[in-house]
C-alpha cells in the first residue's frame, strides 16, 4: 500500500516537474517570439531608413547632375558640386553602414526564429511527455483503485467468515 502511494507521489512529482518545464519552455518560446517581433520591427525601421536614404541619395545625385550641367554651361559653382559630392559620398557611406546593420538584423532575426522553432519543438516534446505522464498517472490511479476495491472486498469477505 505504501509502495503504491510512493509511486503515486513520484508520478505526481514527475508530472509537476514536467508541467513546470513545459511552462518554462513556453515562456521562453513566447519571449523569443517577442524578441523576434522586436527585431522584425527594428528590421522594418532600418529598411524604411534605407529606403529614405536611397531616395535622398537619388535626389542628391540629381542635384550633382544639375550642378554638372550648370558647370558645363559656364556656371562657376564648383564649390557646390564638391559639397554635393562629399554629401553623396557621406550618404553612400551611411547607406553602406545601414545596409550592414540591416543584414546583421536579418541574420539575428533568422537566428532568433531558429531558436524559437527549437523551443517550440522542445515545448511540444515536453507537452507529449506531460501527456504520457498524465496517462501513466491515470493508469496507476485506476490500478490503485482496483487493488483498493479488491482489498476491501477481500477484507469484507474475511470479516464475514
Amino acid at each position: 500500500m505504501d509502495k503504491i502511494k510512493e509511486k503515486l507521489e513520484k508520478l505526481r512529482i514527475e508530472s509537476e516537474t514536467a508541467n513546470a518545464r513545459a511552462e518554462k519552455s513556453e515562456a521562453e518560446a513566447k519571449q523569443l517570439k517577442e524578441d523576434l517581433s522586436k527585431k522584425e520591427t527594428e528590421l522594418q525601421n532600418l529598411n524604411n531608413k534605407v529606403s529614405l536614404l536611397q531616395m535622398d541619395l537619388e535626389r542628391q545625385e540629381k542635384r550633382v547632375e544639375e550642378v554638372k550641367l550648370r558647370k558645363a554651361e559656364g556656371d562657376k559653382e564648383d564649390s557646390i558640386v564638391e559639397t554635393l559630392k562629399k554629401k553623396v559620398q557621406l550618404l553612400e557611406q551611411h547607406l553602406d553602414e545601414k545596409d550592414r546593420d540591416r543584414k546583421d538584423a536579418v541574420e539575428k532575426a533568422r537566428q532568433l526564429e531558429l531558436q524559437a522553432e527549437q523551443f517550440e519543438r522542445k515545448a511540444k516534446q515536453l507537452d507529449q511527455d506531460k501527456t504520457e505522464l498524465e496517462r501513466k498517472f491515470e493508469e496507476m490511479t485506476n490500478k490503485y483503485n482496483a487493488v483498493k476495491a479488491e482489498l476491501t472486498t477481500t477484507l469484507q469477505g474475511l470479516e464475514d467468515l
